[in-house]
């Protein structure tokens, strides 16, 4: 039986998001994930200072299929052992689907999953209420409900008022929150943040600002995939309450995102495996239908990330 409330203690930190890595006819490449998750972890992402989200939409859980699903879940779990917690992403419109990759997830040992509400129809919020009710009475393990407001026009964001119907779901434990409102945001923080755990997925600004009300316990980083170090360091600083070093810290990776900005639209993998293989990391394809930076862009961006001083793998 999982222990929700030590599974809630552990969500701290970046939160890097685990980047499913294929070979060149797009099957998967555990050993290549393995590598990856350990540089990770001995760059400075470990419980109480990060975590991982395994398989993720940053990671195109899109495109897997649950025997897939499930092995990168075993693949993390893995390596992670009890020095980093695994939470397994899950999207479905089908509840019968989330319910068994959760419960799949759960045999290959991750605590919690990352689950994003239904879409492509509009949904009332109620109707994102019972998704969560009728999938956690059916799985064992904790829930990390994700607020997805880019989704607004067919409902698939979290209000303020449905947090205490969500606070009612015993393994409802955590909230990836997306609020683009800011007065909603700091509502949301002063009212829930005793339970549940507050995983920001704003911007990093937002996490400075969650930290000054002393509610929030971490945040989602792309970056963090490709650059832990660098998230160990920002997460230091703002633990630290260096807000201004930290702001200082988080801009030097601007020139890298007006970059993807300017060349885009990528998916967040392209951009992803692209750093890694600058970093001497694995990264290789994306899986189609979606497209990895040209090779012409790929010689573009090293230009950008040696300016950052991105470091290469020794």
């Amino acid at each position: 039986m999982v222990d929700l409330e030590e599974t809630k203690e552990k969500l701290r930190g970046p939160s890097i998001l685990g980047v499913t890595i294929f070979n060149d006819s797009y099957e998967l490449n555990i050993e290549a994930l393995k590598e990856n998750i350990r540089f990770s972890m001995d760059s400075g992402i470990s419980d109480g200072k990060g975590f991982i989200i395994c398989p993720c939409g940053g990671g195109e859980y899109v495109t897997l299929c649950h025997e897939e699903h499930k092995m990168l879940v075993e693949a993390a779990r893995e390596v992670a052992g009890n020095k980093l917690l695994v939470i397994a992403g899950v999207s479905s419109c089908d509840y019968r689907e989330a319910i068994e990759l959760a419960n799949n997830a759960a045999e290959a040992g991750a605590k919690c999953i990352m689950l994003s509400p239904p879409y492509y129809y509009p949904l009332s919020q109620e109707d994102v209420y019972r998704w969560y009710k009728i999938i956690a009475g059916e799985i064992e393990i904790g829930i990390m409900a994700y607020d997805q407001p880019w989704n607004e026009y067919v409902g698939g964001f979290i209000s303020v008022p449905l947090f205490s119907k969500l606070a009612e779901i015993e393994n409802v434990i955590s909230i990836k929150y997306s609020s683009t409102v800011l007065k909603d945001y700091i509502t949301a923080l002063s009212l829930y943040s005793k339970r549940f755990a507050f995983i920001d997925n704003a911007g990093t600004y937002k996490a400075i600002v969650a930290q000054i009300h002393g509610k929030a316990t971490g945040y989602i980083t792309q970056a963090g995939s490709f650059w832990p170090e660098y998230e160990a360091k920002y997460w230091s600083l703002v633990e630290q309450g260096k807000y201004e070093e930290a702001t200082e810290w988080e801009s030097k990776i601007n020139p890298l995102w007006e970059f993807v900005h300017s060349e885009g639209p990528f998916i967040e993998a392209s951009v992803a495996k692209a750093v890694l293989e600058y970093r001497g990391l694995h990264g290789g394809p994306v899986r189609p239908p979606f497209m990895g930076l040209t090779k012409e862009q790929k010689e573009k961006f090293s230009v950008v990330l040696e300016a950052i001083g991105i470091p290469k793998k020794k």
